[in-house]
């Protein structure tokens, strides 16, 4: 009887995940259109026009500029987000490891290579992703549509913990760009990734050499804050636990210059394996001291 039983409860269970599982996979192909509340009419017919929005069939979502606060507020600029919500978002899923493709209108600040590392760390997969304004804007608030659109396609929920790394990796990016470029930035952050997923690195102290090496070998010049920026944000992408193997495959996506993405890739690699050999010798050499 008592394995009866637990064959039951094991059959309810797959029953439930099922029409999850399900849901998620019908919406492949399917696009879903969030848009800013506080948009116009003809706003409106323009931002559609610019996303490629099929206002019959996409499934249409409101993002409001309380849900941009709550994801942005205590990382954002009140001026960079405004007091309207007027950044929109298309969201189409695509298939099994065919990765995050963003295209941009109007968004004068935050690149698709920004956005593509962002919605990484935030747990986005397989999306193709349009983001479009009415007119020239940062583009920081349209990260709180794109999550919320890609919820509803997917049917799941982000952790907060996830949004938030990405929303402080977006605006760190941006900020960096602003001094150094935009196309360095964001290739720095893959870097400081491709060590966590290569390294399993979870710590401020073990991180920061990898920052520091990774502006070297860029050729940046970052400040002490910067560099103790980059790396709390690189512990609290680390802390999120994501799958090692999914992090370092979805770089390719964070630079659009194929041969960039293969020079930090090998050079993250050669880098980040000398700064290890040499950390684990200096351990070994004090070791020997105490030996003496």
């Amino acid at each position: 009887m008592k394995i009866a039983k637990k064959i039951t409860a094991l059959l309810l269970t797959l029953l439930l995940l099922l029409p999850v599982t399900a849901f998620a996979d019908d919406n492949v192909g399917k696009s879903f259109t969030c848009y800013g509340n506080d948009l116009s009419a003809e706003q409106f017919t323009t931002v559609c026009n610019l996303l490629g929005t099929d206002t019959v069939n996409d499934t249409l979502i409101a993002v409001t500029h309380e849900d941009e606060a709550a994801l942005l507020g205590n990382i954002v600029s009140a001026e960079k987000i405004g007091t309207r919500s007027l950044s929109s978002a298309r969201v189409t899923l695509s298939g099994e490891g065919t990765g995050i493709s963003v295209t941009t209108h109007n968004i004068n600040w935050v690149t698709p290579s920004m956005y593509s590392s962002a919605l990484t760390t935030a747990g986005v997969e397989n999306a193709v992703i349009v983001v479009a304004a009415p007119m020239e804007v940062s583009g920081t608030a349209a990260l709180a549509g794109i999550l919320k659109a890609y919820e509803v396609a997917a049917d799941t929920t982000l952790s907060a913990e996830a949004k938030e790394a990405a929303s402080s990796e977006m605006v760190l990016t941006g900020e960096l760009s602003d001094l150094i470029g935009s196309e360095d930035a964001v290739e720095l952050l893959a870097m400081v990734k491709q060590a966590i997923a290569d390294y399993n690195l979870d710590d401020y102290d073990s991180l920061r050499p990898y920052v520091v090496e990774g502006a070297k070998q860029l050729g940046v010049e970052l400040t002490e804050e910067q560099i103790n920026q980059i790396t709390s944000l690189g512990v609290q992408i680390a802390k999120l636990d994501l799958d090692p193997d999914k992090l370092a495959t979805s770089i390719n996506g964070f630079i659009d210059n194929i041969q960039k993405i293969e020079k930090a890739k090998q050079s993250t690699k050669t880098i980040f394996s000398g700064i290890k050999t040499a950390v684990q010798g200096f351990f070994s050499w004090i070791g020997s001291w105490f030996k003496k």
